[in-house]
């Protein structure tokens, strides 16, 4: 996406109404996504995170999620940093300008390179983080207004299907595939947990010496279905390091939760063909496809099936 250079002007007293000492002027952006634009706004209190929201018609929604939510994670006993003191930001007629929270310590683990015993540190961190979020109990979400989604039949399915309708041969036959897999695997007696929904190495903050220091971006927080958490590690890490992070998560864990994962990590590539090219644009929706096609060739030659779909 297209790097905003300032935080727009119109957020400037709102913002000073709602963060009394904030310096709005001295913003600088730290980071885009799909549906928000985040900048860092000094204060004299100390350093905050605003989140405009962006053209998407899902912005507005995720962030007024995000800080339905806040409250419920402060109140986990994480070892890590979570977002703090999150409110809405609007303008004189209520329009949304900005979600805020205080800053949360760490820089992204995304692009560095961990070893040895610090990656196992970090995967350790990941393994207890989830623990705690996936055993906060389910009367607290619903106190805070958490809704539950199904992740598979409410969100995968649909864009599985718009996709195949732009997929070539190949890749919808992979599709249908990964379709058949996850349904044999009755993801309907799944154990339903609050979930992160969106970990990738963006939101996964750590120390300078690879210590997990903090978890971001908490648009997509629900009660679901917890592999998809596990699934978002795969984002970042490999699949020996996700059984590292799995030694480490003292929770219950069902017996298809890694099967699970793995469909869900193989088939993200759909959003970037959905949601992808309503946020920005045909180059979006393509790439996806590439990747898409790229994985159908590869479970056709290791299965011996291409023929098939001629």
């Amino acid at each position: 996406m297209t790097r905003p250079a300032t935080l727009p002007i119109e957020a400037y007293a709102p913002l000073r109404e709602a963060l009394p000492g904030a310096r709005p002027e001295a913003a600088r952006w730290i980071g885009s996504g799909w549906g928000a634009a985040a900048f860092l706004v000094p204060s004299a209190d100390g350093d905050w995170v605003a989140r405009v929201p962006s053209a998407v018609p899902w912005s507005v929604e995720d962030l007024e999620r995000e800080v339905r939510t806040v409250p419920l994670l402060e109140s986990r006993p994480f070892e890590v940093t979570v977002p703090r003191d999150a409110r809405l930001v609007r303008d004189a007629e209520g329009a949304l300008l900005a979600a805020v929270h205080r800053m949360v310590p760490g820089s992204t683990s995304k692009g560095r390179a961990l070893r040895g015993r610090a990656r196992r540190e970090h995967l350790a961190g990941i393994g207890r983080f989830l623990a705690v979020l996936h055993t906060t109990p389910h009367e607290a979400t619903r106190a805070h207004g958490v809704e539950a989604r199904d992740t598979w039949r409410e969100l995968s399915l649909p864009r599985i299907e718009e996709t195949m309708a732009l997929a070539g041969p190949m890749s919808r036959a992979w599709l249908e595939d990964r379709v058949r897999t996850f349904e044999a695997l009755e993801p309907s007696s799944a154990t339903v947990a609050l979930i992160h929904g969106d970990l990738s190495g963006d939101h996964l903050l750590m120390h300078e010496d690879g210590r997990l220091s903090g978890v971001i971006d908490w648009t997509e927080a629900r009660l679901s279905d917890p592999a998809l958490d596990f699934a978002g590690v795969l984002n970042r890490f490999s699949w020996r390091d996700l059984e590292v992070v799995r030694a480490h998560y003292d929770a219950p864990v069902d017996a298809t939760l890694m099967e699970r994962a793995r469909v869900y990590i193989d088939i993200v590539p759909i959003y970037s063909v959905t949601d992808g090219y309503i946020a920005a644009g045909e180059a979006e929706r393509a790439a996806g496809l590439r990747k898409l096609a790229a994985r159908a060739a590869a479970w056709a030659r290791a299965t011996g099936r291409g023929n098939r779909t001629r």
